[in-house]
Formats: C-alpha cells, structure tokens, sequence
C-alpha cells in the first residue's frame, strides 16, 4: 500500500498547482517508511511517465523505521519548468501533490513566491504570517519538524485563533531525539469535535522553547476538492492511494477497520521448478546455490554445529528436544515439512504426501548435483547438523532467499514481496538472508504460481508450482 507524503498540501484553486520551487531545489520534506531510500522520479503532471532524479536524502533510523529527510539542498542538474508530479520509492511509494517548477530565484530572510502561494505546514520559532493553509475539519494537518534545541520531555499545544484565544487541544505530538537534533512528529488523527471556520495557528510548547505552525483554515467540504488538489493526509489512511497513485479512500470513516496481523509462519512448500525460477525472489533477491549454503554453514562453525545455530529455539515449531537450537545466526529456521514426489522413503513409495512437519526444516538451492537431483539445506529436530542432501524436481520444500548484495543493507531493513508479505532480514557474516520462509503465491512479474492442491496433479508437475503443507493455509501464515 502507498500513502501520500503527510507534509504536503495544495490549495484547491482549477488554475495550477500552489506548491511552487525553483529550477534546482525540490521543497524540504522528510518521510516515515519501513524501507530503505529507493529512488525519487517526477513525471509531467498527468502524463504517468516518470524520471528518475538524484536527491540528496539523509537517513537515520529509529524504533524500526527509517526517516528520510530532504531539506532543501541543490540538485545536481536543473529541473525543467513546468508542473510535474513526484514519488518516492522507500520500501512503499509515496506520491506528492503537483509542484510546479519556474525560473526565479529564491530569496533569502523575506517572503517569496513560494510563501505567497503557498507553503508546507511547517513550524519556526517566530509567528509567520502567509497564505494560510486550506486543511480538513477534523483533523489537525500531520507535520514533522526538528530543531537543534533540546526536549523537556513535556510537550503541550494549543490552538491560537486570528484574535490570540488559545484553545488547548490532545493531540498526540511524539518526540525524539536522533544525531543531536530534536524531532517532533504528528500523524494527524481524526478530532471531534470538528474545528469551526477561522484561521488558526499552532503553538507548541516545550519547556523553555515554543514553535508556531504556519496560519490554516479549516475547511468541512474538503471532500468537494477536485482531485489532483486532495489535501495530504495522515499516514494511517484519510486520502490513501493504491500503488498506481488512485484514491482510495478519502474520508476516516470510509476506511475499513483494521484486519487481525497476519505473519508468515512455515511459508509455501515449492518445486524446484519454481526455486530456479529467477522471479521467484524479491527484486533484489534470490534463491542461493550450493556454494552461498556451504559459505553460510562454515561461516556458522561447519556443518557439526551449524544447523543448530540457524534453528529457533523452542518446541512451538519444532519437535522435541530440538537439539543443540540457539538460533544464534538469527536465521530464526522452522521445521516447515515437505511434499513428496514419487522416490521410496523408509520402505514405502510416496505419492505427492505431505510428511515430516516439526522433524525437518528443508529449504532448496540452485544447485543441481546431478540429473534429477538439486542440493537443499535441511537441519532436523535431533540433531544440530546441517546437511546438504538432494532431492527429486517435484519434492515441494520451503524457501529462503539471499540478498544478491550485503551493500547498502541496514540493520532493521524490512523487504515486501509481491503479495506485499513483509520479512525480517538479518545479516550472517557477509551475506543477509530473509528471517522467514517465502509465502508468496506469484512470481515479481505477477505471473501467479499455481496452487497444486491435488497429488496426482502434483506427480505431474515440469513448471513452477506451490502449495501449503497439508493444504492447510494456517501452516504458511498465522494470526
């Protein structure tokens, strides 16, 4: 799901765009996402056809989520003039509201065009009087702002009408502190009552500092606005878009309540069919061979003891006494089973049955040591070996995808598949696996990965197929 950015907001005229910059600066902003900073592209407004620009993002992370800040410093190549759109890809994508570029100077220590038309709700130490903002009626427009000055831990806010009444309100503004500066953010919550006709301003106190929001004026028939000119909202929904940029909701009430979270647990168990398929993986990603398994378990102290180090601890997803676990790698593996193809097993042929949940977490490679039999890592609940055995094409295990690169990768970063599954990631000497089995049910192209629920059919199989152990969904996610 995308959200647009919480910091932007446009007057609702039918002549242009109010958001306004010159040829090489983009407006300050900073984002709350739970990626890594991807890429910023613009397009012609209305055109969808999008270019990539080089932006000079900072980063820092804090209680698991990245905070990318842009605040105003030159590109390294001019914009062209005109009106454009603007996203940003980090982890989701965020869409900004149209800004048109023109070819002026931005003055310093004075107002200028771009305060005249009109601003991001921003905060400074003085009043600032300009345009004001036109904003929904219930709700406190959401901001982000940060200041070298300290915090006293006690953060209070009133409302100034245009004659100096203050009006307390309960909002919820966080703070926190990261690389010396302050940060204070508010993602804009519903109100009740509903704010009445005025212009306002907020006024945020913190021990010895206080910081005025610019002017705004509530407006109850925000929903009128025609699109293209829909006012940021927050983060939590209140005007949200679908990953082409389409509004989907508009209003607090129209969003549907929150569904019970869904985690992967064991994950699919896939043929090798699908495991060498190179989009099977998060772009980014991949299935590893042979080789990247041998550089994980000597990295983990050798096969004797590696096994033991990859497994969770515990008996919830593994058989007793689940030997020598102590998922000290982070790897975190489970004991997922797997589905049959036709070879004899213990002394009897098995058709596509699904066997072994809690004995064995198995998870495929590349490699193919032989005709007909790829290398797969697997650890067992008696033993803390990990082992490198073949199997049959048509065997369904679980996998468990390597990032192409440990470049660029930041403790805590998050990676969503095409289902739009989320997984932990973790890094293990030079490589970073994801924490979870994969669960996706299409390739990154959105071709689907057919469910193969019946065992003959599954017999069968020469292309990529999928399938839940038992068929049981509640084995690949749970509640």
């Amino acid at each position: 799901m995308s959200y647009i950015s919480p910091n932007k907001i446009v007057y609702p005229g039918e002549c242009c765009p109010a958001l306004l910059t010159d040829l090489a600066h983009l407006l300050p902003f900073q984002v709350i996402s739970n990626g890594a900073y991807t890429k910023m592209e613009y397009s012609p407004y209305g055109e969808d056809s999008w270019t990539e620009i080089t932006l000079p993002v900072t980063t820092v992370m804090t209680d698991g989520f990245f905070i990318h800040s842009y605040n105003g410093e030159p590109l390294a190549s001019e914009l062209p003039c005109g009106v454009y759109e603007f996203r940003l890809t980090a982890g989701e994508t965020w869409y900004f509201e149209p800004i048109m570029i023109e070819d002026f100077d931005i003055t310093t220590n004075e107002f200028s065009k771009v305060d005249e038309l009109m601003t991001p709700f921003k905060f400074t130490e003085q009043i600032i009087d300009t345009t004001p903002l036109i904003a929904p009626c219930d709700r406190i427009l959401p901001f982000m702002f940060r200041t070298t000055n300290a915090t006293s831990g006690t953060v209070t806010v009133t409302m100034v009408d245009s004659d100096g009444a203050e009006t307390a309100l309960t909002i919820t503004v966080h703070t926190g502190v990261i690389d010396g500066k302050t940060y204070y953010w508010h993602r804009g919550e519903c109100l009740y009552p509903f704010l009445t006709c005025g212009k306002y301003y907020l006024k945020i106190v913190d021990g010895a500092n206080t910081y005025y929001s610019v002017p705004f004026v509530p407006e109850c028939g925000i929903s009128d606005i025609p699109d293209g000119y829909q006012p940021m909202r927050d983060m939590n929904g209140c005007v949200m878009r679908d990953t082409d940029g389409t509004i989907l909701y508009e209003e607090c009430s129209d969003i549907p309540p929150d569904e019970p979270a869904i985690k992967v647990r064991f994950g699919y168990l896939y043929n090798w069919f699908a495991a060498i398929d190179v989009r099977i993986a998060p772009v980014g990603w991949h299935v590893p061979d042979a080789a990247e398994l041998v550089t994980l378990s000597n990295f983990l102290g050798g096969d004797a003891v590696a096994g033991g180090k990859l497994k969770e601890i515990g008996t919830d997803n593994w058989n007793t006494p689940n030997t020598g676990a102590d998922n000290s790698s982070g790897f975190t593996l489970l004991a997922g089973g797997s589905r049959s193809d036709t070879d004899e097993l213990n002394g009897a042929f098995h058709t596509g049955e699904f066997y072994d949940l809690l004995v064995y977490g198995a998870f495929w490679t590349t490699s193919d040591a032989g005709p007909g039999a790829p290398t797969y890592g697997r650890a067992a609940y008696y033993s803390a070996e990990l082992l490198t055995p073949t199997a049959e094409h048509k065997v369904g295990m679980s996998i468990r995808c390597l990032r192409d690169t440990s470049v660029g990768w930041v403790a805590g970063e998050q990676v969503t598949d095409y289902d739009g599954n989320i997984y932990d990631t973790v890094q293990i000497g030079t490589q970073v696996w994801l924490v979870q089995n994969l669960a996706v049910t299409h390739y990154n192209d959105g071709t689907l990965i057919p469910n193969v629920t019946d065992n003959a059919a599954w017999l069968t199989l020469s292309t990529g197929a999928r399938c839940s152990y038992d068929n049981d969904e509640s084995n690949a996610f749970t509640i």
